[in-house]
């Protein structure tokens, strides 16, 4: 499939990666549901997991052909993503959404509230499963730390927000921040990739814990709101192309 950003230079084995990547993709979707069913959800996981990076070219007969089907279910399968905002158009056509930086900050800004309405409840709602699942979650966090696995890691805390998210006890919440979310973890880079976020966002995590655990509402909202503004802040340098910075220098790994 001819899949190419249009102004960045890939890594010469980018490519066979991506197939690889696409192909496993089409496998464990092959028999889920219509064509069209497939085309979705290949297509969705493959932006948010960023197996199709911001900014790449999105061709339905490339696509069609891969996925061994006709153009027509490839086509209602980009309209659906275009409809959550994932994929957009760009002249002539699709492409896999880059935010822009005014975007960006409006997204953070709605987020961080939601975030801390979202944790605040959290700590007033959750209960013993919910607390057991959290706790859970935040051990796989420790450990994706504690091997220097940042894709893990990365992974797991999305995982642990979205098992905060849930244990607010609000569906409409939890489906505005998820699909918030979804937004933008497919972005091409990863805070967690700046040397000492590792450790910063595994601390939140365990403060979150402890807050909702205790029930401390003012302090539950308090560190997501911190958590999310922190976020932006080092999402805004590496869209700039600020230094990247050591964000804990001297600071033991756990």
């Amino acid at each position: 499939m001819t899949l190419r950003p249009r102004s960045r230079p890939r890594a010469k084995h980018q490519p066979a990666a991506q197939a690889d990547s696409f192909a496993e993709l089409i496998g464990r979707h092959a028999e889920g549901g219509t064509a069209a069913e497939m085309a979705y959800a290949i297509l969705r996981e493959a932006v948010l997991s960023n197996i199709l990076s911001p900014g790449v070219r999105l061709r339905a007969d490339a696509i069609a052909k891969k996925l061994g089907v006709s153009k027509t279910p490839v086509r209602e399968a980009l309209r659906k993503l275009e409809a959550e905002d994932l994929v957009a158009s760009a002249g002539n056509a699709l492409t896999v959404k880059v935010l822009t930086e005014q975007q960006l900050l409006e997204i953070y800004y709605t987020r961080e509230a939601l975030e801390g309405m979202a944790a605040r409840l959290a700590a007033e709602h959750a209960g013993p499963l919910d607390l057991a699942r959290l706790r859970g979650i935040l051990h796989d966090v420790e450990a994706a730390l504690a091997r220097s696995d940042a894709d893990a890691l990365r992974r797991f805390t999305g995982e642990f927000q979205l098992a905060a998210f849930r244990a607010a006890r609000n569906d409409y919440l939890y489906g505005l921040l998820s699909s918030i979310q979804a937004k933008i973890r497919n972005q091409r880079s990863s805070t967690v990739s700046l040397p000492g976020r590792d450790v910063e966002v595994v601390a939140f995590c365990r403060d979150l814990m402890r807050a909702i655990g205790e029930r401390d509402a003012d302090a539950a909202e308090r560190i997501a709101r911190v958590n999310r503004r922190r976020t932006l802040e080092l999402r805004l340098r590496m869209m700039r192309g600020g230094p990247a910075l050591d964000l804990n220098p001297g600071r033991s790994r756990v």
